[in-house]
C-alpha cells in the first residue's frame, strides 16, 4: 500500500511539473507581452485569444490539453506493469497537471482555470463521459454565449457522470488497458474526479459572481473573440 501511495505522489508531481508550462504566458513572452497584466490576467485560452489573437488562443488550448495527456502517458509507460492500478495513477497525473496549470509555482501560483487540462484527463480516462460533457459545454456556450457557464456546467457534468456511471457499472470499458478500474477503487475515483470538478468551479468563482449579477461578458462567434474571463 505504501508503494501505491508513493506512486500516486510521483504521478501528481509529474503532472504538476508539466502543468507549470502555461502556454498562454509563454506565447505572450515571445511577443514581449505579459499576459498576466492584460485583460483578466488569466493564462488560459480565452484571455490569450483576446490578448494575442485567435491563433494563439487555439494553440494555448491544444497545448494545455496535450500537456495533461502527455503527463498521463508518461505515468502509463513508467508504471504500466501494474495493470490493476495504472488507470488510477494516470488519473492522479491528470489531477497534478490541472493543479500545475491552475497554481503554477513559476507564476507565483497564479494560473488558469484548468478546463483544457480537465478535457485531457476526462477524454483519455472516461471517453464516453467526455462526449456527454462536451455536448453540454457546446450547447450551453452556443445558446448562452457564455464560455464560462459552459465550462462550469461541463465540469459538473463529468463529475456527476463519473459517479453515476461507476454506480451503474458503465465506467469500465475494454477499449484501452488503462480503462479498467477494480471496484474497490471506485470511491477513490469519485473523490478525485469530484475534486477536479470542484477545482473548475472554484477557479470560475469570479465568473459566477458576474453571471449572478448579469454582467458577465459574452463571446461573439462572428468576431472569433471570446470576451469572458479565463
Amino acid at each position: 500500500m505504501t508503494n501505491q501511495i508513493v506512486i500516486r505522489i510521483i504521478a501528481v508531481v509529474i503532472g504538476y511539473a508539466l502543468g507549470n508550462f502555461t502556454t498562454g504566458y509563454f506565447l505572450g513572452k515571445k511577443k514581449n507581452i505579459d499576459i498576466q497584466k492584460e485583460g483578466s490576467g488569466g493564462v488560459g485560452m480565452t484571455n490569450t485569444m483576446r490578448t494575442l489573437g485567435k491563433k494563439a488562443g487555439i494553440i494555448t488550448f491544444v497545448v494545455d490539453y496535450l500537456k495533461c495527456v502527455v503527463a498521463m502517458f508518461i505515468v502509463y509507460f513508467i508504471f504500466r506493469n501494474q495493470v490493476d492500478y495504472i488507470g488510477m495513477y494516470m488519473i492522479y497525473a491528470g489531477i497534478g497537471t490541472i493543479l500545475g496549470h491552475n497554481f503554477p509555482v513559476i507564476l507565483k501560483f497564479k494560473g488558469g482555470k484548468g478546463i483544457a487540462c480537465s478535457a485531457g484527463l476526462v477524454s483519455i480516462m472516461f471517453p464516453k463521459i467526455f462526449a456527454i460533457a462536451l455536448t453540454v459545454f457546446l450547447i450551453t456556450a452556443l445558446v448562452s454565449k457564455y464560455i464560462s457557464l459552459g465550462s462550469i456546467l461541463g465540469s459538473i457534468t463529468y463529475g456527476v457522470c463519473v459517479v453515476l456511471f461507476g454506480q451503474m457499472g458503465w465506467l469500465r470499458i475494454d477499449l484501452f488497458p488503462w480503462l479498467s478500474y477494480p471496484d474497490e477503487y471506485l470511491p477513490e475515483i469519485y473523490i478525485v474526479m469530484l475534486l477536479a470538478t470542484a477545482l473548475a468551479i472554484f477557479q470560475h468563482r469570479s465568473n459566477i459572481v458576474r453571471l449572478i449579477n448579469h454582467n458577465e461578458n459574452k463571446f461573439s462567434i462572428g468576431s472569433g473573440k471570446k470576451k469572458n474571463v479565463d
